[in-house]
């Protein structure tokens, strides 16, 4: 993986678009406005970053970086929606933990992916900026 960090993000989020396909399409859980809005996101990026990853395209970074971090915003908001206003707005989906009840829902597992991702592509930026790859 030295010579293609680029996999790396590109794994993460292909296996968050499959794990979000598999429990709406399978299990049948609708997904709330956020997580449509957290979903919006995710999917372009499997095949943004997957080309990059092929391509050895680091310059994406740029583009991508932004839209990730709106996801984290989002992810953010979610969970503390959901912590904090529990009551409100929240959708059954939200509350859900997909494994069992001693798993974590789905908004937060949003959120981990979304920061792993970020750090990823800040690292991965850094990294190549400095070796002046980019």
């Amino acid at each position: 993986m030295k010579k293609f960090p680029l996999f790396i993000p590109w794994l993460l989020v292909c296996i968050a678009t499959v794990g979000s396909l598999f429990f709406s399409k399978w299990h049948h859980i609708e997904p709330c406005t956020l997580c449509w809005y957290q979903r919006i996101i995710i999917f372009p990026l499997a095949i943004i970053l997957g080309i990059a990853a092929f391509r050895n395209a680091y310059r994406i970074i740029l583009y991508v970086l932004p839209l990730s971090l709106i996801g984290l915003a989002i992810a953010t908001y979610h969970v503390v929606v959901l912590k904090f206003f529990s009551g409100s707005s929240v959708c059954l989906a939200c509350t859900l933990k997909p494994v069992s009840e001693d798993s974590i829902p789905f908004p937060v597992i949003s959120l981990v992916t979304f920061l792993a991702l970020n750090i990823l592509l800040i690292w991965i930026y850094c990294k190549h900026k400095r070796s002046k790859k980019l």
